[in-house]
């Protein structure tokens, strides 16, 4: 029988990246399960970030840190509000569909819950998607979400 101890939640904190919250609750609260909620930047600033603001590297990577963190606090508050279930918050630098996979056998995760942007045509060609990267790579089950549609 399939048992799910550990379920992860990556966001980018983007509304489309938290509707997946809702099943990964439910999925929780059924199976009594521990919640992941992973954030991850990229591990270097954008350059443009650097030249147009006229700051240090070390003070531009500081505040993405530290906004990254707050916007990780305000997630998980707002996820405990609707039930109240363990989380376990982390924050990576790396390339995103990487890190989510090496958490995910790290953290000994049984199912990822990761929402998409429902992407298509010659955008998606070109960026890709996370989503279909983390199914790609991961060994363990997937679960993916696209946002409600607006009717």
């Amino acid at each position: 029988m399939f048992k799910i101890k550990n379920i992860l939640l990556p966001t980018d904190f983007s509304k489309t990246s938290l509707t997946a919250a809702e099943y990964a609750l439910e999925l929780a609260d059924e199976y009594k399960a521990k919640l992941h909620v992973l954030n991850v930047l990229e591990k270097t600033p954008p350059i443009l970030a650097i030249r147009s603001l006229d700051l240090s590297r070390e003070k531009i990577i500081e505040s993405i840190d530290a906004d990254a963190q707050s916007n990780l606090n305000d997630c998980v508050k707002k996820i405990k509000k609707i039930k109240d279930i363990e989380i376990i918050s982390a924050i990576r630098k790396g390339i995103d569909y990487e890190e989510i996979i090496k958490y995910s056998k790290e953290k000994k995760i049984d199912i990822i819950v990761i929402a998409t942007h429902g992407r298509t045509g010659l955008i998606h060609t070109l960026l890709g998607s996370v989503a279909e990267k983390v199914i790609r790579y991961s060994k363990i089950p997937v679960l993916v979400t696209t946002p409600p549609s607006k009717s």
